[in-house]
């Protein structure tokens, strides 16, 4: 079996490079994030993943035998100005952090491309995919995927995550490599990572994933009501709050955008009404110290980040300095080095510059999406729906796992979609004008 494993993850590496078709190279790539996610590498030092593999390979071959039509489509790429900022926040912080020096600034480059560099990928690819072709594409795999999770939930443990963490020499991920407890759940919910590294990574993953079928909706065929049904139940069996909230915000935005401004404002009265009824279990439910990432554990969570922020508040104090906080006491309780939301890994690793670059970032994607809603709204919304959504999540659950990755291989995709409509029409105008000269 574990040989199985790695000719899988080679099977997958080997389409990506080889396939002519885009969509199945985006469904490749995602495949790659997906089932190898859960904290398995190849090495650790230096760090070699197998969701690394197409990254870099592709970039390496962009660069070296591609590297015309690669300056082409980097200067194409909408995303360019805004990631250079990014970027320089990334070696500002590992340079000048606790790793000082050429040592921090190349860990702070690794870092950077592990997780932005997916959007640059998928935006070069996405310029030739199709939506409706890659989302029929992922349709069975989707439901295979959900299914180990349902199975996952019934047998009470994970004998997928457990295979693969088996299967590869090296691990870092949550659970104990050869435990007989390869599971999640607590005692008052049931949680599934199926081959993701913890649960709220599954459920990022799935909230991604319903807002991308959602327009499907609108064919009204049956299998796309099967579907958002069977995403439905896994979103709910990851036990992840912050999918739970980020999906049914989702819904509300996507019913409540298309009505009348008065029936709008009859919707936001019923949900503040709906809050002064439920909030106050909703906020018991997360203060008591038995269910999970309590209110009280984020509280002295966020004592701890303003204390490390106040000792070097402009570049931070440089990437995984958050491990350190694991041991820290606070009030006599541990502060967790989870930390729980992406706000608290910025203003301590990568300082006050890195937070409004990360925050500068999201804006700019957001108003791309929305500038660009006349060359093809639905993909513009589903962009715009993912962005938004997973930056709520972010910050309300921190980036556990491959999070980011994940998120930006879907937000690239769209633009690169979105980037070759615009090209499209720009080019039907021209050839418009010159065959009605005036």
């Amino acid at each position: 079996m574990k040989y199985l494993v790695l000719l899988s993850c080679f099977f997958l590496i080997y389409v990506f490079f080889k396939t002519q078709d885009d969509d199945v190279r985006i469904a490749a790539l995602l495949g790659s994030l997906v089932v190898f996610s859960g904290g398995i590498f190849f090495s650790l030092n230096p760090v070699i993943a197998p969701m690394h593999i197409p990254l870099y390979g592709f970039l390496l071959y962009a660069l070296v035998l591609k590297k015309n039509s690669f300056a082409e489509e980097l200067s194409a790429f909408p995303l360019k100005k805004g990631l250079a900022l990014v970027f320089m926040t990334f070696l500002a912080s590992g340079a000048f952090g606790s790793e000082t020096g050429f040592h921090g600034a190349f860990t702070g480059t690794r870092l950077f491309l592990d997780s932005y560099g997916f959007i640059l990928v998928a935006f070069i690819i996405g310029y030739r995919c199709d939506y409706q072709k890659m989302t029929d594409l992922l349709y069975w795999p989707i439901l295979i995927f959900c299914t180990f999770g349902f199975i996952e939930a019934a047998l009470r443990y994970n004998y997928v995550y457990a295979l693969l963490v088996d299967a590869f020499p090296e691990y870092a991920g949550l659970m104990e490599k050869g435990s007989l407890d390869f599971c999640f759940h607590d005692s008052w919910r049931i949680r599934t990572s199926v081959t993701t590294m913890h649960p709220t990574t599954l459920g990022a993953l799935l909230t991604m994933l319903f807002i991308l079928y959602m327009p499907r909706l609108k064919e009204r065929k049956y299998k796309f009501y099967f579907i958002m049904a069977i995403l439905a139940l896994a979103i709910y069996l990851s036990g992840s709050r912050s999918a739970w909230v980020c999906t049914a915000g989702y819904i509300i935005f996507c019913f409540v955008k298309s009505q009348t401004v008065l029936v709008k404002m009859f919707f936001v009265f019923l949900i503040l009404v709906g809050i002064g009824y439920v909030g106050n279990s909703f906020i018991e439910s997360f203060s008591a110290e038995d269910r999970g990432s309590s209110l009280d554990m984020r509280q002295r969570n966020l004592i701890v980040c303003a204390i490390s922020f106040a000792e070097s508040p402009i570049v931070g104090h440089g990437f995984n300095y958050m491990s350190n906080l694991v041991e820290r006491q606070d009030n006599g309780y541990a502060a967790d080095g989870a930390m729980e939301s992406q706000f608290f890994y910025l203003m301590v690793e990568q300082g006050l510059l890195g937070l409004l670059a990360y925050l500068g970032f999201v804006c700019l994607c957001l108003w791309l999406f929305y500038r660009m809603k006349k060359y093809d709204a639905t993909v513009a919304e589903i962009g715009f729906g993912i962005t938004m959504m997973i930056t709520l999540f972010s910050l309300m659950s921190g980036t556990l796992g491959n999070l980011h990755s994940m998120s930006y291989l879907f937000e690239g995709l769209c633009l690169g979609i979105l980037c070759a409509k615009k090209e499209e029409t720009e080019q039907n105008d021209e050839e418009s004008v010159v065959e009605d000269p005036v």
